[in-house]
């Protein structure tokens, strides 16, 4: 499956290419550590996802937003 990184598509298109859905969680670095986050709707365009895990620290408190999957190389978490 083609890279995340550089892809300027709407986010819900990228999702439902990989065949992610809601409940999915993605990680992706972008030289600060990885980022884990969960997805919690997809619209037409827009993916919203809350972030779950930043390097080392488990984040609980994180409302989800709306999220671009171009800075990073997400990869489905396992």
């Amino acid at each position: 499956m083609a890279s995340t990184r550089y892809d300027h598509r709407h986010a819900a298109e990228i999702c439902r290419e990989h065949g992610w859905g809601v409940g999915t969680c993605l990680v992706g670095d972008a030289g600060f550590g990885p980022t884990v986050i969960q997805i919690t709707a997809l619209g037409d365009k827009i993916m919203l996802a809350k972030i779950i895990r930043q390097g080392c620290a488990s984040i609980g408190y994180h409302d989800a937003q709306a999220w671009s999957l171009s800075l990073r190389d997400w990869q489905h978490v396992g």
